[in-house]
């Protein structure tokens, strides 16, 4: 499941559609059989690609931004098991949004 990067389309339709698009085309039609199924591949690339949700990474950015506040704000009126809480789950989010948007990003 991809948090940061997402699909135009789903995957497998798109695919199916270009099966079936590609079974439908008589052959006899086509002058130039590897420039037709290259332009079909690069077609069904581009419809797939994964693209940036910057939405989600801007949501992503405020929940951080919350938890580093929250944990600087109780750090300061003296309540300092909640802010270490809150500081630990800061670090545990912004790694985990991290390790998400790198890991998604090596597989786009």
């Amino acid at each position: 499941m991809s948090i940061f990067f997402t699909s135009r389309q789903l995957i497998l339709p798109a695919i199916s559609a270009a099966f079936e698009e590609a079974l439908c085309v008589d052959p006899k039609t086509l002058t130039d059989l590897k420039k037709d199924a290259a332009l079909r591949t690069i077609q069904l690339c581009h419809d797939t690609a994964r693209e940036f949700n910057g939405w989600r990474f801007f949501g992503a950015i405020v929940i951080a931004l919350v938890l580093l506040l929250g944990a600087v704000w109780t750090g300061k009126h003296n309540l300092s098991d909640i802010s270490k809480t809150l500081m630990d789950c800061f670090s545990g989010f912004s790694g985990l949004v991290l390790g998400l948007l790198g890991g998604e990003a090596q597989t786009s």
